[in-house]
């Protein structure tokens, strides 16, 4: 859904700057920085041989002076470290242009309550034969098939799981 949104014409019409970061498990602020820094920099030399956080921040903040972006911020798992997420944000919220936006994904619920400033969006799994379905016809080209019975139960066992 969130790239779906990234991507449609509205979003990329509206804003100056579009970002997309992953941050999976290992939340570092500095990295994460690194990453959005090469969304909004021209010139990778500006910023690639500084690991000072604060440096980059600066460098960070110049970039997005007067301009509205989107950040995507997919795939967050950590919950711990309220302080680090102030901190790596800050640069973003000191921004003067009205309409810019954070976006985040997570499957944690104690994620989205920390860094919520609006009600989370719940996104439930398909129905379990509805997605046998379309896990058929990922899987085999086809959600008529009927092929091997073995196969079958080893699929059912993995859209079973995810859902």
């Amino acid at each position: 859904l969130a790239r779906f949104v990234y991507r449609d014409q509205r979003i990329r019409d509206y804003f100056d700057l579009q970002i997309w970061v992953c941050v999976s498990t290992k939340f570092n602020e500095v990295r994460l920085t690194l990453e959005i820094l090469e969304h909004v920099c021209e010139d990778k030399q500006e910023y690639e041989n500084i690991s000072n956080f604060n440096v980059l921040q600066e460098i960070l903040m110049r970039n997005i002076r007067n301009k509205r972006f989107l950040l995507v911020l997919d795939d967050m798992w950590e919950d711990k470290d309220r302080n680090g997420w102030t901190k790596l944000l800050a640069p973003l919220k000191s921004n003067q242009v009205n309409g810019c936006m954070v976006l985040a994904t997570t499957r944690s619920t104690s994620v989205a309550k920390m860094i919520g400033t609006m009600d989370e969006v719940r996104l439930s799994g398909l129905d379990e034969k509805e997605f046998w379905l379309f896990f058929k016809g990922c899987a085999f080209g086809n959600e008529n098939y009927e092929g091997d019975p073995s196969l079958q139960s080893i699929g059912k066992h993995i859209a079973k799981t995810l859902k």
